[in-house]
């Protein structure tokens, strides 16, 4: 829990099948935005984000959820960050994924979350797969696994060592971990890595794991 969204506004445009007027609403946004014009920058990205421009909706999204240029509105935040979220917006994915964790602007919901990191983790989004990792640890709408969960976290610090990202601290507080259990999750963590979809070993692993207790063997033991 407590984790915390991305807040930087999206300023960089992607291809995608949106009129050329999303994009210069869009590009007036930004402008606006680094203007210091907020409630301009919101007017901009709110009519592009009504025509399917994604970033836009991200952009809209975060407005709505830190009070930038419009009231804060953490409801309207979780509308605009799903709209985000189904066209494949990593960001908002990872956004979404937080608030339903926290409970923030609507009820917590640990499975949708889970749901979103997990499409964000396959887009390679770092935070999102650090997050991910910490509702294994936790147990948090999942079973608990902590060779899974550090696992997850040792991929996020290898792809994003910067301060902005907790993964690190997150494995040193973590307790009960046994050099054997540091062994088996660096194992996975290089097998995650490694695979074009972080999902398919995650998956197969949770799997085996699960096999592996109902006949009675610790979780984790390799």
């Amino acid at each position: 829990m407590h984790s915390f969204t991305r807040s930087t506004l999206l300023a960089v445009v992607f291809t995608s099948l949106v009129s050329t007027t999303a994009f210069a609403d869009f590009d007036a946004g930004i402008a606006a935005y680094q203007a210091n014009d907020l409630p301009l920058a919101y007017k901009e990205f709110r009519a592009a984000a009504g025509t399917g421009h994604a970033d836009s909706q991200f952009n809209v999204a975060l407005m709505h959820e830190k009070g930038i240029g419009v009231e804060k509105d953490e409801k309207q935040a979780v509308v605009w960050y799903e709209k985000s979220a189904r066209q494949g917006n990593a960001p908002a994915q990872f956004n979404l994924g937080v608030l339903y964790e926290n409970g923030r602007g609507t009820g917590v919901d640990f499975a949708k979350a889970n749901e979103w990191y997990r499409k964000a983790s396959v887009l390679g989004d770092p935070l999102a797969i650090g997050n991910l990792g910490m509702l294994y640890v936790r147990g948090d709408g999942v079973k608990v696994n902590q060779v899974a969960g550090v696992a997850l976290l040792l991929v996020s610090v290898t792809l994003d060592p910067s301060p902005e990202n907790n993964a690190k601290m997150n494995i040193s507080s973590t307790r009960g971990l046994t050099p054997q259990l540091i062994a088996a999750a660096q194992t996975l963590s290089g097998q995650l890595g490694s695979a074009k979809n972080l999902l398919v070993p995650l998956d197969a692993y949770l799997k085996k794991d699960e096999k592996k207790e109902g006949v009675g063997e610790v979780p984790g033991d390799r």
